[in-house]
């Protein structure tokens, strides 16, 4: 893959790196300037994450647990408010060297993958993580009161976060495997059965080690698998019309 800068000269090794170094270097003050941002309201990010739990107490069991939770949690936060940047870096650097038609499937397919990553997130914090608290909480009796480490609720909070946000991407993969005819709705159909144990495999595999979690990421990836089926078919019909227009076109000339 060959690139060139705006003016058309073929860029060597060395620039390519020295432009590397560039893109880096601002994806990374981005990043520093996110996360500190973010601790600056550290508190607010605090009783955001904290609010699922409802009247739990988070307590911390070492010294230097709270600070260290505190940065990580401002260093999530910045990382979510850098992510536009660094996507923008990203693309920067790798576009000039794309074909056309590479470029109209990586933008829309990379603006999506944020869009459906953010979506999986908010599901997670609204839907999941409330039903699972207070599941859980449910296990408290007289003798036996719920008192969650801050560093292992925040730790909990962000993995079903990012599993969720994960899992969500199902529905642009699969359009783009059928944009690329990797994949076809008829295939996708007939690999339904298989498609529902994997579905409980992997949300086995990015839950926390609990049932309710298990089941509450399966129930909607089942439903994105169905989704999935529904834009495959849309995008391959798309494609085959368009091939078959690109066709006609070809003959008329």
């Amino acid at each position: 893959m060959s690139r060139s800068n705006e003016t058309g000269h073929q860029l060597t090794l060395l620039e390519h790196l020295a432009e590397l170094r560039q893109r880096l270097i601002w994806a990374a003050l981005s990043l520093v300037v996110g996360t500190a941002a973010c601790y600056a309201f550290v508190g607010t990010l605090r009783e955001i994450v904290r609010r699922p739990a409802r009247d739990v107490t988070l307590v911390y069991l070492t010294p230097p647990e709270a600070l260290v939770t505190d940065l990580k949690l401002a260093f999530m936060g910045g990382v979510a408010l850098a992510l536009p940047f660094i996507f923008y870096q990203v693309w920067a650097f790798v576009a000039p060297g794309l074909t056309r038609r590479e470029r109209r499937l990586v933008w829309p397919g990379a603006v999506g993958s944020v869009l459906f990553f953010f979506t999986g997130a908010v599901f997670a914090y609204f839907v999941v993580l409330p039903f699972t608290v207070r599941f859980l909480i449910g296990f408290a009796s007289p003798g036996l009161q719920p008192m969650f480490s801050y560093s292992r609720y925040v730790a909990f909070v962000v993995a079903l976060e990012l599993s969720f946000g994960l899992v969500f991407q199902l529905p642009l993969v699969i359009m783009l495997l059928a944009a690329l005819g990797v994949v076809t709705p008829g295939a996708l159909r007939r690999f339904r059965k298989v498609a529902i144990v994997l579905v409980f495999v992997v949300a086995a595999l990015l839950t926390p080690p609990d049932v309710i979690s298990q089941l509450i990421m399966a129930g909607p990836l089942l439903v994105l698998y169905e989704i999935s089926i529904g834009l495959a078919w849309l995008v391959t019909r798309h494609r085959r019309l368009a091939q078959t227009a690109k066709t006609g076109g070809e003959h008329h000339e």
